[in-house]
């Protein structure tokens, strides 16, 4: 194993945190033995972020991988104010399961150039979260289409009975466009209780079904990695640049070289992009997605340029166990308030199982998310290009001054 330090940030970044927000702000990290992951206390995002906090939030980002900015009060840090601070990590993305591409819904596969139709919140399928617990856990007001919500308070026709349903799979935000997501961020609301099962946790571990949700064919060793997933709720992270640093120095440069053919859908060329990336703040390389079928049934395969379909996917699956073993994994718990900021060119996540048709407000779960594409930006508003909007972001979508001001 190479000896880096990706496992510990710079010592100066504490004392930034102290000169630009105050002595009382508290400052932890790592979280996981890879390194990854700090949590900072004591900071409130309802007021605008002056450049140098911004500056330094981003390099502690680029350092960790992982950032929770902890403690946000629900009854005044709104959505809006969470879209606000987004802007500053990139432009954000209209999600897929808020608007329809060429008339069909943007998360199946569709047109790569279809015309996009942004949904009102009430035409969305997780608007029915509000009449799940009505009075007791509602969705914070929003109609961006930027925000998802992510939760299991779904609609009547599945709550017709208790059920568990599977974690999703390892992935990487949109990875699948020419310009992927830059961060992702979470704000929790509610999280699950543990309280009623036999091992103390939220779920029991489920049943093994089979390959599904994965295609068929993966060996037992890979599935088991892929199928360990948390059972409290939490999102499992796997850092992929404590891995890559982990290498020896000869596997780092042979993969540095190797370039992946993404697709939209199974019919396009596609594009070639690096599966090594670095991180122009810190200089840390990391794995971008080593997945060969990140979302089965909806993404095509990766291909890695050279090799057929098969060396492909005995190439990347073979990085996939690597990735997912256990001093690379870190099960982040959410706390309401938390506004949690991950980089996805460093790390790979996935959901874990989760309760359905449940009764109870101790089984909601319920966090929004934002993403972001492109460089950040110290100041706002933002200051893209209108061609790159229109080439890189679905719809042409811009946080509205309403949002994040005007430009002066």
């Amino acid at each position: 194993m190479q000896e880096t330090s990706i496992h510990s940030s710079p010592p100066y970044l504490e004392h930034r945190f102290a000169t630009q927000f105050g002595e009382t702000v508290q400052f932890d990290h790592p979280l996981a033995a890879s390194g990854m992951g700090a949590r900072v206390s004591g900071i409130d995002l309802c007021s605008p972020l002056r450049s140098a906090q911004v500056d330094l939030l981003l390099d502690t980002l680029s350092h960790a991988r992982l950032l929770t900015i902890a403690g946000q009060d629900l009854e005044r840090f709104s959505l809006t104010a969470f879209e606000r601070f987004a802007n500053h990590w990139g432009a954000p993305v209209a999600h897929p399961s808020n608007f329809l591409r060429g008339g069909k819904p943007a998360q199946q596969d569709s047109e790569s150039d279809g015309v996009v139709k942004f949904l009102p919140y009430a035409d969305r399928r997780v608007a029915v979260a509000d009449t799940v617990l009505p009075g007791q856990v509602t969705c914070l007001p929003h109609e961006s289409p930027a925000v998802l919500v992510a939760t299991n308070l779904l609609g009547q026709d599945d709550r017709k009975e208790f059920r568990l349903k599977d974690g999703g799979t390892w992935h990487t935000d949109i990875e699948y466009e020419p310009l992927p997501i830059y961060v992702s961020m979470f704000l929790a609301h509610h999280v699950p209780v543990a309280r009623d099962t036999p091992n103390g946790q939220w779920v029991k571990p489920p049943v093994d079904a089979g390959p599904a949700p994965y295609f068929p064919g993966s060996d037992d060793e890979l599935m088991t990695l892929r199928k360990r997933l948390p059972l409290n709720g939490e999102t499992a992270f796997a850092d992929t640049a404590a891995a890559f640093a982990a290498l020896p120095l000869e596997e780092q440069a042979k993969l540095e070289a190797v370039q992946v053919r993404r697709r939209l859908n199974a019919e396009d060329e596609g594009w070639l992009a690096p599966l090594v990336r670095m991180d122009p703040r810190s200089d840390v390389k990391s794995l971008h997605s080593p997945l060969w079928a990140s979302r089965p049934g909806v993404r095509p395969p990766v291909e890695v340029d050279g090799m057929t379909p098969a060396e492909s996917r005995d190439f990347l699956e073979g990085l996939e166990k690597y990735v997912l073993q256990r001093e690379f994994r870190y099960d982040h718990v959410h706390t309401p308030g938390d506004v949690t900021i991950w980089n996805n060119y460093m790390s790979l996540h996935t959901s874990p199982p989760i309760k359905i048709g449940i009764k109870h407000p101790d089984d909601a779960r319920l966090l929004y998310r934002l993403s972001c594409k492109g460089a950040p930006s110290l100041v706002l508003p933002r200051d893209d290009d209108p061609a790159w909007v229109t080439k890189h972001i679905p719809g042409g979508y811009r946080s509205p001054e309403s949002i994040v001001g005007a430009a002066s």
